[in-house]
């Protein structure tokens, strides 16, 4: 059985065309539910929902928004409890190809060490473009869309370092022996935590590339100080807690020197208070992220040279360069990494 989890807030203007798609998927209706998580919307979004009156759908109401986190685990878990097969993620404005699914569960059923499978997503607004054929994670945690903005061509299915929780499948298999979504998170970063705890367990993240979603996105370019503080926060967060100690020391003065890059990016953007609100949460939530470095290090089943071997050593936001990452921190991090990835 697959379960369908769509997490929804203030989106009336793409639910239409989302469930409409999904209307026309070509796979067997009695095989697949759907539930629907509404964040305390204000723009009549629930309203549309609950007048769909679909039989497979299971809609849930929150009072207040719990983020991308807290919201998805609340349909995972009912996914879960309702004896869910497999569980699809999808953002509020996707629009689906109607094979996508048949698509999905055929890559995730052709090998059983596959745990994560991600669809090829195309940008709505130009279909021959790509957002992503899966995600890179840079060895000190900065995650972005592999592909971006590439013309679209043919691709063959692929293992990806992790797959964009915009559009993914999970096998509940794997969900059983890792968890959800991790709560300290939040919002931005817990994609590639999931796929990365998949990992050190023994599961492969692929990519499904006959299998077509349409992400109606467009990159933030307003301020957003909330925004800057997840992100920085959660990034750390992951090297701290994946990394053996040993990766942890060889990578510090990396770390270090990006540190000192944020700091001066902070004071020039308007982001010193976030930036130093990162390292506080740290100090105040020891106990959490620890605990939680913990429980990974346990269930292990892999080192840190199987872990990093698809990380790479450059940041390459599509949307984003000047010259001190172009010129200067790239080629230094991309000649730290080339001498310790050799001694982890």
């Amino acid at each position: 059985m697959i379960y369908i989890i769509i997490l929804t807030w203030n989106g009336l203007k793409y639910l239409p065309k989302l469930f409409k798609s999904l209307a026309s998927l070509n796979y067997p209706g009695e095989k697949i539910n759907f539930v629907v998580i509404d964040s305390d919307s204000v723009d009549g979004s629930a309203e549309f929902v609950e007048e769909l009156k679909w039989p497979n759908l299971h809609f849930i109401r929150l009072k207040k928004n719990l983020g991308f986190v807290g919201g998805n685990n609340i349909g995972m878990q009912y996914a879960l409890e309702q004896g869910a097969e497999y569980l699809v993620l999808l953002n509020q404005d996707i629009e689906v190809e109607p094979d996508f699914l048949f698509e999905l569960v055929k890559v995730a059923e052709g090998d059983k060490k596959i745990g994560v499978v991600q669809p090829l997503i195309l940008y709505y607004k130009n279909r021959n473009e790509i957002n992503s054929w899966g995600n890179e994670l840079h060895y000190l945690g900065y995650g972005f869309t592999g592909g971006n903005h590439e013309k679209f061509f043919d691709f063959n299915n692929k293992e990806i370092t992790y797959a964009s929780a915009a559009a993914v499948l999970y096998k509940a298999e794997m969900l059983k022996k890792i968890g959800l979504l991790d709560e300290n998170i939040g919002s931005y970063h817990e994609d590639s935590d999931i796929c990365l705890r998949g990992r050190l367990c023994g599961y492969q993240t692929v990519l499904a590339s006959e299998a077509i979603v349409y992400h109606d996105y467009s990159f933030p370019t307003t301020k957003n100080k909330n925004r800057y503080f997840l992100m920085e926060k959660n990034r750390l967060y992951i090297i701290l807690k994946f990394y053996k100690f040993k990766t942890l020391l060889l990578i510090w003065p990396m770390l270090v020197f990006m540190d000192v890059g944020q700091f001066y990016f902070a004071l020039k953007s308007g982001y010193f208070w976030q930036w130093l609100e990162v390292h506080f949460w740290f100090l105040i939530n020891i106990k959490a992220w620890f605990r939680a470095r913990q429980e990974i290090q346990k269930i292990r089943e892999i080192n840190d040279i199987e872990l990093t071997k698809n990380f790479v050593s450059e940041i390459k936001f599509q949307e984003v360069s000047n010259f001190l990452l172009d010129k200067i921190a790239n080629p230094v991090m991309k000649l730290y990494w080339q001498w310790i990835k050799k001694i982890i």
